[in-house]
């Protein structure tokens, strides 16, 4: 039986690194977690993000985006990896992708918003959120988000080029 149990246990294709708060993958998610919530708090504190749509969603992607470093960062502390070793690195992957495009393009989209005219003279974002500084900085955090999302797609590729080819 014990021969048994052995042959059925799955087996770990790649070693799977031990957690530290200070590995460069968890920086990363540090560095990820201050510019989403940077973008929150200063268009939080814009008075008509409600009404200019690219603020609004900028603000729920990074929430999202919040959520998601917090509950990776809390996975790869507990080591899901050893748990769910099909599952966890080409889903950490692929939410990786999906919010560094979604946040490079709400980036583009608010910036753009700042930039083009609304009514005599005065842009979107002077408009409904009362300054271009807050349109235009949030978009700026909201950019560094997205390349700090690409540093940590790479590293979150190493990962999953070792699974798919040990």
């Amino acid at each position: 039986t014990t021969g048994r149990l052995l042959r059925s246990s799955p087996k770990m294709h790649y070693s799977i690194p031990s957690f530290s708060f200070q590995s460069y993958k968890s920086v990363l998610r540090y560095a990820e977690m201050g510019c989403s919530l940077m973008v929150i708090l200063m268009l939080y504190g814009a008075e008509g993000r409600q009404e200019l749509g690219e603020a609004h969603y900028m603000m729920v992607i990074c929430a999202c985006n919040f959520i998601f470093c917090a509950l990776s960062l809390a996975a790869d502390m507990y080591n899901i990896q050893i748990q769910y070793p099909d599952l966890w690195p080409l889903s950490e992957f692929a939410l990786e992708v999906t919010f560094m495009t979604i946040s490079f393009f709400a980036a583009v989209t608010l910036a753009s918003a700042c930039r083009s005219p609304y009514h005599d003279d005065e842009s979107h974002c002077e408009h409904y959120l009362k300054s271009n500084f807050t349109g235009l900085v949030s978009s700026g955090f909201c950019f560094c988000l997205s390349i700090v999302m690409y540093q940590s797609v790479q590293e979150t590729y190493k990962r999953v080029r070792k699974y798919q080819f040990s």
